[in-house]
């Protein structure tokens, strides 16, 4: 990626790059320069890790993977241990995927979670963060489509060592707890070790309200002096929500109502004190984002790139510094709005 300091010059993908969605969609987590990427799908179920060199995506191992039917959710215990977290084909049971990242050993366990609630039918996981040697999890209870589900916002608190529940937690303010997707984020663990935890409703429920809570380090319940009304600061419901450092995050917003169509998704990016529990700014300097649950913020260091497929205006990828809070797009000319964002 182009760098921030330098905003001149023309950008091409022709020549480079290579097609991988033959071998891996949505869901592939990138670290220490390997790709790995869960499969459930019923005719390719397998876990791969991958290497890209030369341009030229080469598969270093993979190991057969039918333990899970579906992964939503994972988190790097550390930097050699990452777990993945999903169900049973019937919703059921929420199950977990603890991988060594270097030889793709795996060690499967079904994680203790409250039972499901009278009148519900299945269980989602959402979010999922190691914090001080626990397992932070989001999640939802759902009933039969389309009634609403389960009216609280959930986090079973998992000893990771142990694989027991140490407790589960609920609030009757939100639903929606964190995100059931793996090319996302919507909780952040700052520099404290306090846990931040963004409920984005949806689907869920069609009255409760988008939430920011927090669980302060040590501790294994909400925080009762903090609650952040995300619709009532924004005007908009948080989507997704990205730390930065220093106490601050980014969020993706709704900035306009849904027209009931996929293709009217329209976002927002502000940033946020996480720990004054304040909306600083809106990132006015950003074109509306038409695009919904997709991966768009990259964090660097200092810089954050902020990929906009605008709805009104050229495409491009935006820099953001974070310590001067300065917004720029990273690419300036024509041929580069065509080719930086999906």
């Amino acid at each position: 990626m182009v760098g921030s300091e330098n905003l001149q010059g023309v950008v091409t993908l022709k020549n480079n790059g290579v097609e991988v969605t033959g071998n891996a969609d949505y869901g592939i987590i990138a670290r220490n320069g390997y790709y790995y990427y869960p499969s459930t799908s019923s005719n390719n179920r397998r876990l791969v890790k991958y290497s890209f060199k030369d341009n030229q995506l080469n598969t270093v191992k993979q190991v057969p993977f039918t333990y899970q039917s579906s992964v939503s959710t994972y988190c790097w215990v550390d930097e050699n241990t990452f777990a993945l977290v999903g169900t049973d084909g019937a919703r059921k049971k929420v199950l977990c995927s603890v991988v060594n990242a270097s030889d793709l050993s795996v060690k499967n366990t079904e994680l203790p979670i409250g039972a499901i609630p009278a009148g519900y039918s299945a269980v989602a996981t959402r979010s999922l963060n190691y914090v001080d040697g626990k397992l932070f999890l989001t999640l939802a209870y759902t009933a039969d489509w389309p009634n609403p589900a389960y009216p609280k916002a959930v986090v079973a608190i998992i000893d990771y060592a142990s694989q027991t529940l140490v407790k589960q937690i609920e609030d009757d303010r939100s639903v929606g707890a964190g995100i059931s997707n793996m090319w996302m984020e919507a909780t952040v663990v700052d520099e404290n070790d306090d846990y931040y935890m963004l409920s984005y409703p949806g689907w869920l429920s069609a009255t409760m309200k988008s939430a920011l809570y927090r669980i302060k380090k040590g501790t294994t319940e909400f925080d009762p002096s903090y609650f952040v009304d995300v619709e009532k600061e924004l005007a908009g419901a948080g989507v997704a929500l990205y730390g930065i450092g220093s106490g601050k995050a980014l969020m993706k917003y709704k900035a306009l109502p849904d027209d009931g169509t996929d293709a009217e998704h329209i976002m927002a990016y502000a940033l946020v004190d996480l720990a004054k529990g304040t909306i600083i700014r809106k990132l006015t300097e950003l074109p509306l984002d038409k695009g919904e649950m997709l991966q768009t913020i990259t964090v660097d260091g200092n810089t954050a790139y902020i990929m906009v497929n605008a709805k009104n205006s050229k495409d491009y990828i935006w820099v953001y510094d974070i310590k001067n809070d300065k917004v720029t797009p990273d690419w300036k000319s024509p041929a580069a709005t065509t080719t930086c964002c999906a």
